[in-house]
């Protein structure tokens, strides 16, 4: 019975990896399941050959940490999703002064369809603040054939935002550089008093938001749906993040 549950729970946990890399963009999300899955099958495979080990007492003890482990590991992951599900609820009023959007993947110079999900939030937000102005930040990755904040630009202006309202950060290559190329802009053109909200993808919310402070940027974050498909990796990659990155000191 231990045999078929870890053949059926690893080969789930590595069929999501491959399902998830035809249509999206390697990151260790995409890749913890398959890390977690295929031990599993290998060890269902070869059960019959360590049976007689695991009945010994150091097998029996090894088999006892392995299924700790997971379930440590699980309860963590599922704890972790639920602190930031539990960080995408807060309201933000319209008309603050500066709505930052955070970059995301371009593809073939448009937008991918989690920057189209920032971007329409975006856009429901600038419908009713007509006198906030937007940041769109993110620069050009080695895939990319524009930056993203152009690219970003090119889909709010198409979707009737006025250009001049529209400000480019096109360097940034990661949350820590949006925010800090976002905050010079913010100090340059609008003061230290600005009232800025940002836009990213729910999951994001939380560790996007403590980046802000550390820059010195109180903002409220705005979230953006998800892909289903792909939200559950994407929850899993952030709390494995959250938690590595508090650890090394590098949210405080």
């Amino acid at each position: 019975m231990l045999r078929i549950f870890f053949f059926i729970i690893g080969a789930l946990l590595t069929l999501d990896t491959v399902a998830l890399s035809m249509v999206s963009n390697g990151n260790l999300g995409t890749a913890l399941p398959a890390v977690l899955g295929v031990p599993l099958v290998l060890l269902a495979l070869f059960y019959p050959a360590l049976s007689a080990w695991f009945a010994t007492p150091v097998g029996h003890a090894c088999k006892a940490l392995i299924i700790c482990l997971y379930a440590a590991f699980f309860l963590v992951a599922a704890s972790m999703t639920l602190f930031l599900k539990s960080a995408e609820h807060e309201e933000v009023e319209p008309n603050r002064d500066v709505l930052i959007v955070l970059g995301c993947a371009v593809r073939n110079g448009r937008p991918s369809l989690t920057l189209r999900y920032r971007l329409d939030a975006a856009l429901a937000y600038l419908a009713q603040s007509p006198d906030t102005t937007v940041i769109v930040s993110g620069g050009q990755g080695p895939q990319e054939s524009v930056s993203e904040a152009r690219a970003m630009a090119e889909y709010l202006t198409a979707h009737g935002v006025d250009p001049a309202r529209v400000i480019l950060e096109d360097r940034s290559a990661s949350t820590y550089e949006n925010f800090k190329f976002c905050k010079t802009i913010l100090d340059e053109r609008f003061g230290p008093d600005a009232s800025v909200a940002f836009v990213t993808t729910g999951f994001h919310l939380y560790r996007s938001r403590r980046v802000a402070a550390m820059h010195g940027i109180a903002a409220a974050g705005i979230p953006a749906r998800d892909i289903w498909y792909s939200a559950p990796n994407n929850y899993l990659r952030e709390g494995l993040a959250v938690i590595a990155y508090t650890l090394a000191g590098k949210l405080t």
